[in-house]
């Protein structure tokens, strides 16, 4: 159920009446992309942030109002969304809002506080610079998106970390904190009147967008494609990554919601499981790598197919040329039998999510913000259902044309030998 405020907040209620557990959350479609490079990793430092002190709570409120109700609270930070959430009990579902939407429109950001988180995130950029599989995993966006803020860290800068400001904090807010950007959800076995009643009054005098209270539309940003690595010497193995855009076609929005099915069963069916092609091959058949799957990442403006693997040196152009020529087959036929295991496979995923109330809370959103619609998970799975075995080669055919983004860390990974094995990967070297 879906309900837009006169300012523009969408509430937006998920029922599963056979559960008694409920989760509530509050999303904002903001997060790195809209950052410069100056400010990249604000939306994640303020994430952190809005925990530290309301203008009726401090921290330490903040921390115990939620573990008194047993309840567990988090937040996250993404490459276009932010979130604030809590999941326990159903009955305690006013108090759950009442707290999200103390700490997303009352916090303070205490200056004390502020100078000892940002020494908190500051290490954990440092610990995710000096891990290759992290590292990698950021090279690839960098690979992807080249220099839009899209290919920025979203934990930021060491330099930008140490150096931001309250000022930065509240000025970010008031640029994107907004009405438009905004979801307040619940989804479990709660009253769903009351909810929206206490949403509007908690959410009503939220500053709309401007003089609009619809949000703004996303363009999706370019493509780049290109190779980068990045050498880890006390390593001795090479974190891969490969990815390949998978833009839907023009059309309607129930045209590209059934492309995106279509992509994730052509990432399922290609490297989703022990019995798929890719990992069977390398793993199983040729020895060539322990960890080989693929999977996808997507947004509400973008979908990537991407690859990963993690092998050690001598294997690892053996490794490229037989994913590739996987790729290329898959591009000229589709096996009944794994779009049948992935078909399955994908259904079974969308069941279980939406009989988890974060979950299911979590999953309508995304629909909110790709198609500005919700479906039920029966839609879903009819819609996995029908999707063909030439819709499923469509994307792979679509996806390479493209040059594949490639991203090396580990033992001797340089951005030459990056391009060396984008050049195998497509087979214009050997």
């Amino acid at each position: 159920m879906l309900h837009t405020l006169a300012n523009g907040v969408r509430l937006l209620a998920v029922p599963v009446p056979h559960v008694q557990s409920a989760s509530v959350g509050v999303f904002l479609r903001v997060g790195s992309r809209d950052e410069s490079l100056s400010c990249n990793g604000i939306s994640h430092v303020l994430e952190h942030m809005a925990f530290k002190g309301t203008a009726t709570r401090s921290v330490q409120a903040i921390n115990l109002d939620a573990e008194r109700l047993g309840a567990d609270v988090n937040a996250f930070t993404s490459k276009d969304t932010t979130g604030y959430f809590m999941s326990g009990l159903a009955r305690h579902v006013p108090q759950f809002l009442e707290m999200i939407a103390d700490i997303v429109l009352n916090s303070t950001f205490p200056e004390v506080e502020l100078r000892r988180e940002l020494d908190v995130i500051r290490q954990e950029a440092i610990e995710y610079a000096e891990d290759p599989q992290e590292t990698s995993s950021e090279l690839l966006d960098r690979a992807i998106w080249g220099s839009h803020p899209m290919g920025m860290p979203v934990i930021g800068t060491v330099e930008n970390i140490e150096r931001f400001t309250r000022d930065d904090l509240v000025q970010h807010v008031q640029s994107h904190y907004h009405a438009g950007n905004t979801v307040v959800a619940a989804a479990g076995n709660f009253e769903l009147d009351a909810f929206f009643a206490l949403a509007e009054r908690l959410f009503a005098g939220m500053p709309r967008t401007g003089e609009a209270s619809a949000p703004a539309a996303v363009v999706a940003p370019k493509y780049v494609g290109s190779a980068v690595g990045q050498r880890f010497s006390r390593v001795s193995q090479v974190f891969l990554n490969v990815a390949y855009p998978v833009a839907p076609p023009a059309g309607e929005a129930m045209a590209q919601q059934r492309w995106r099915v279509a992509a994730s069963l052509a990432t399922i069916l290609f490297g989703g499981g022990m019995s798929a092609p890719l990992t069977d091959t390398v793993r199983e058949r040729m020895g060539l790598a322990y960890t080989a799957h693929s999977t996808s990442e997507s947004g509400d403006a973008w979908f990537n197919f991407i690859v990963h693997a993690i092998t050690t040196p001598d294997k690892l152009q053996q490794l490229m040329a037989a994913t590739g020529e996987l790729l290329r087959g898959h591009a000229g036929a589709i096996d009944p039998v794994h779009l049948e295991r992935a078909k399955n496979q994908l259904a079974v995923s969308r069941v279980r999510s939406s009989e988890r109330t974060y979950a299911a809370m979590e999953r309508a959103v995304e629909d909110l913000f790709v198609r500005g619609a919700i479906g039920t998970p029966e839609e879903t799975i009819a819609l996995i259902e029908d999707v063909t075995q030439d819709e499923v080669r469509a994307v792979f055919e679509r996806m390479l044309r493209h040059a594949p983004a490639v991203a090396i860390t580990g033992k001797g990974a340089t951005a030459k030998s990056a391009r060396e094995l984008a050049g195998v990967l497509t087979g214009a070297t050997s």
